[in-house]
């Protein structure tokens, strides 16, 4: 019986997705749960299985776009009609089955596809190219060091508009055209929480992001409308707190999720953070490990910025930005003494909340964060 292999949905507002790469050439024999395709879509790859065995046909080829469900491929057994064809598959490999190098390449050299994508568009060796991944793998950063080592004038022109930054463009994008969004900001005195910081750093290594993700986590709790969703016409409040943390890298903005936040203590999400950005930065982060956020936190106080404007991550309500922490001369108390103080930026829909809600769950952010032991209270 004929199998259709269909694009997978890998995240909740998937739509298409792009195969990236065959594993396995049309015509050939797979077995069941054998990997056969790389496929791409919002920041993410993941590899196909066959759904069954038999020979592989191919309906999409490498780099063309497919709706989720669609059919990437089919499966049958010799004799059997595809109805795309209109004919039934040989069970042997064509006369010219020779592989383009690129395929043979796949084959034989562990490398990341977009990897192999950039290695593609410059007529790269792989072979040639030194892997800092996991297991030696190759990634993208490696193929464009192998570029400038080797000082390909091209690489320093043209930067190739494909990928993560494409994705993340087309993302923003329709971000901004689909939502009423609205920043509001806030100063937060940090002088405790850097000093909190600084304490628990002798236990373990906590960022200042790890601590705005358990402020935030426990601010969702008291606002559930800021955890929400538009469906149709419906505002649909979301049980589950699932906090992205945006992570900067150079091919572009990645999302990983600390999954159920509010359940779990300031040394966990140190924890986690720390293993998904490093998983990022490595490219081996897992479908399950970038879908399903429900609220998003993005740090770039690392770079100097204290406030910024960020744009939603759709379909969530809103995202928090985070600035530098600088000190500065500031009333307290009565008194004019240096302080450490923060900025927050939230930017949300207003097709979903209001600016007293979204002020006051901005407030109760910067409560917590200017009270942190609060942040190492037992979760519920």
């Amino acid at each position: 019986m004929v199998a259709k292999v269909p694009m997978p949905k890998l995240g909740m507002v998937m739509t298409e997705g792009t195969v990236i790469e065959w594993l396995r050439r049309d015509g050939e024999r797979v077995e069941k749960g054998e990997h056969i395709a790389v496929v791409w879509s919002e920041k993410i790859t993941s590899e196909v299985v066959a759904p069954t065995s038999g020979i592989l046909r191919h309906a999409a080829k490498e780099e063309e776009v497919k709706a989720v469900g669609e059919a990437i491929a089919y499966i049958a057994e010799p004799g059997e009609v595809i109805p795309e064809f209109n004919s039934a598959p040989s069970s042997t490999l064509p006369e010219d089955s020779s592989s383009p190098p690129e395929m043979v390449t796949s084959q034989t050299i562990l490398a990341s596809p977009l990897a192999k994508r950039l290695a593609k568009d410059y007529k790269v060796d792989l072979t040639q190219v030194t892997g800092t991944g996991p297991g030696g793998r190759i990634t993208e950063k490696d193929v464009k060091s192998f570029l400038e080592a080797h000082k390909a004038p091209s690489l320093s022109q043209v930067i190739p508009f494909v990928g993560l930054r494409q994705m993340t463009a087309k993302r923003m994008t329709e971000s901004l055209h689909t939502m009423a969004q609205v920043t509001i900001t806030t100063e937060v005195d940090a002088t405790e929480l850097v000093k909190l910081r600084e304490q628990i750093r002798a236990d373990f290594d906590l960022t200042y992001t790890d601590l705005v993700v358990k402020a935030t986590a426990k601010a969702l709790k008291k606002h559930p409308l800021l955890n929400a969703v538009i469906v149709g016409d419906e505002i649909r409040l979301l049980e589950e707190i699932h906090i992205g943390v945006a992570v900067a890298l150079e091919e572009g903005l990645i999302v990983p999720v600390v999954r159920n936040a509010d359940k779990k203590m300031l040394q966990e999400i140190a924890l986690e953070t720390k293993q998904l950005a490093e998983k990022a930065r490595q490219g081996v982060l897992t479908v399950d490990e970038v879908t399903g956020s429900t609220f998003t936190v993005t740090n770039l106080g690392m770079f100097g910025v204290e406030i910024f404007t960020p744009i939603i991550n759709p379909p969530e309500a809103a995202i928090l930005g985070v600035g530098r922490i600088i000190e500065k001369p500031a009333i307290h108390e009565g008194q004019i003494l240096k302080r450490s103080l923060m900025q927050l930026s939230l930017t949300f829909d207003h097709r979903i909340v209001d600016g007293a809600p979204a002020g006051q769950f901005l407030w109760t952010i910067k409560e917590l964060l200017e009270n942190p032991y609060r942040l190492l209270e037992e979760t519920r």
